[in-house]
């Protein structure tokens, strides 16, 4: 029998951030027929809830820069909740590239912040142990306080 520790458990926020599926309810009703449209919107749901770090960094130019540079110029990144808005795309060219694009700058924009969270986590644990260290040897000395009828001394 295998035991779970409570380590053993990842958290949503160590999850990676990417994709999971096409929303497919939410594409154009015109699909495949004559009226379909040429490029439209795509609606995708992300793994987990995106950190506020990884919405920023998915808005920030060098996204663009990037989709454009592999000959996406037209293709435009946003979110909503835990939904990826792919703009002015269609099923094919997010087949013939595009998605494996798309979750390349995912995976690098969650490492990114894995990273930054990770140096914050271990400065946070380092200046909580310096304050327990600091609180520890006030309590000592004030527990080496005599407050007897005799002179007050520390021992």
């Amino acid at each position: 029998m295998t035991t779970k520790h409570a380590s053993d458990a990842t958290p949503e926020h160590f999850a990676a951030f990417a994709v999971d599926h096409i929303l497919v309810d939410q594409l154009p009703a015109s699909l495949g027929t004559i009226e379909a449209p040429e490029r439209y919107v795509v609606k995708a749901l992300f793994t987990r809830r995106p950190l506020p770090q990884e919405i920023e960094l998915l808005g920030m130019p060098a996204v663009e820069e990037r989709l454009a540079a592999a000959g996406y110029t037209h293709t435009t990144l946003s979110t909503s909740d835990r939904r990826l808005i792919i703009t002015n795309t269609n099923l094919h060219e997010l087949k013939n590239g595009l998605a494996h694009l798309i979750g390349q700058i995912l995976d690098d924009i969650g490492t990114r912040v894995a990273t930054t969270r990770s140096a914050q986590a271990r400065d946070a644990a380092e200046l909580a142990s310096r304050a327990a260290v600091r609180a520890s040897h006030i309590v000592d000395e004030a527990a080496q306080i005599d407050f007897s009828a005799r002179t007050s001394h520390y021992t």
